[in-house]
């Protein structure tokens, strides 16, 4: 919102909360001076309708204590925010954490009488110090070959899947790249292909299985993750069927239920490897790699 528009605008108790909203949602620091330096009609029409800066941020549900500028450290508090930032999916580098609203608490943390230093902050946190930095030391080229990586295993590279799972990857490349869609686009990846992905349900996953078959791919792993990556880490996933082999057997039901007594498995002749294999998911299953061939 620009300064003209700000001031035309038509303030009121309501107004003044989805303001301190958009103003947070923004990523703006919330303390009293930022606001006054960068927002002074916000600021009026707070206490004009609250009697405070504070009260009015307490109404729009934003704990103050946590926005304001100068906080009453200890050890217990900035632990609770670096796990806070964590969760969030902040680049917890020193460098940047430095540059960022959250830096009093930074400079807190490396007073001798709290951790002395960053790293043990974070290590007191529980965090893995070496992680973060190895992945803030990435350079481009290193970021690209993770992204390449992951997209041959099947991954959802879609950002909303990233910032939930691999958080401190992307927050990286959007920071050496500018934003992820060029990050994708740099790895020879068509974010567009990325953001249209299909979304996987247990019933898409065994209809994808037998549209392999109809193709004539064999549904051992190497085949299925080289013609549908996707679909095969889709299968894995525990909240679907957890492993290939379950995957197939779900698939195997769907066809017989279509086909009655027919078995999905064809008469003659018959291929079949078996082959100890790693699933995607956490546990390590020995997963029968049977080929469906084509009726």
């Amino acid at each position: 919102m620009n300064i003209k528009s700000r001031k035309n605008l038509r303030w009121s108790a309501e107004r003044v909360l989805t303001e301190i909203r958009q103003w947070k949602e923004k990523g703006e620091a919330l303390y009293a001076n930022h606001v006054r330096l960068n927002y002074q009609e916000l600021l009026a029409a707070s206490i004009r309708y609250y009697g405070s800066w504070q009260k009015a941020v307490e109404a729009a549900g934003i704990s103050y204590e946590a926005v304001r500028k100068y906080r009453k450290w200890s050890k217990e508090v900035i632990v609770e925010e670096i796990r806070n930032l964590a969760a969030l999916g902040f680049d917890l580098s020193f460098r940047s954490m430095a540059l960022s609203q959250h830096n009093s608490m930074v400079y807190a943390a490396i007073r001798p009488k709290y951790f002395g230093d960053w790293r043990a902050a974070l290590e007191a946190a529980g965090l893995a110090s070496e992680e973060i930095y190895r992945y803030r030391s990435w350079d481009m080229e290193g970021i690209l070959e993770e992204i390449r990586r992951l997209q041959t295993e099947g991954a959802d590279l879609s950002s909303k899947s990233m910032d939930e799972s691999s958080n401190k990857l992307i927050a990286t490349a959007r920071r050496r790249f500018g934003n992820w869609g060029r990050a994708l686009e740099s790895a020879g990846i068509n974010y567009d292909d990325i953001r249209r992905r299909k979304r996987w349900t247990k019933a898409s996953v065994a209809e994808g299985i037998l549209e392999l078959k109809a193709q004539g791919v064999k549904l051992i792993t190497p085949e299925v993750k080289k013609a549908n990556p996707s679909l095969f880490a889709a299968a894995c996933k525990k909240h679907f069927y957890g492993t290939w082999k379950k995957a197939l057997k779900a698939a195997l039901r769907l066809d017989t239920s279509r086909k009655g007594s027919a078995n999905l498995i064809a008469q003659a002749p018959v291929e079949t490897a078996v082959a100890t294999e790693t699933s995607l998911v956490s546990e390590n299953a020995v997963v029968p790699q049977t080929v469906f061939a084509s009726n």
